[in-house]
């Protein structure tokens, strides 16, 4: 199990470089597994949960959900990023 959550873990860089630390936590109770992905990324800390019956399945879909999130994050920078630079160029211009 522990091999399946490294390649996980291992696989998240390929969406963004500036993840700075992740945390899984698994848990076992009563109404199934769950899991619980916590990663610490540009300046921003992202939360996924997923609970299932299998404690594989539930470490899937909360990396699914990290990856997910991980994405929207990473062009919301860049987009904020490249409208910055625009708008200092047509100041550059205007001057």
């Amino acid at each position: 199990m522990q091999g399946h959550i490294r390649n996980h873990v291992d696989r998240l860089p390929r969406f963004d470089d500036q993840i700075q630390a992740v945390t899984v936590t698994l848990m076992r109770d009563a109404r199934g597994d769950r899991v619980e992905v916590i990663a610490r990324c540009h300046r921003s800390t992202l939360v996924a949960n997923a609970r299932s019956h299998d404690m594989y399945l539930s470490i899937d879909e909360a990396f699914g959900k990290m990856q997910r999130q991980i994405i929207r994050l990473h062009d919301k920078i860049v987009s904020k990023h490249k409208a910055q630079q625009a708008a200092r160029m047509n100041r550059e211009r205007g001057r």
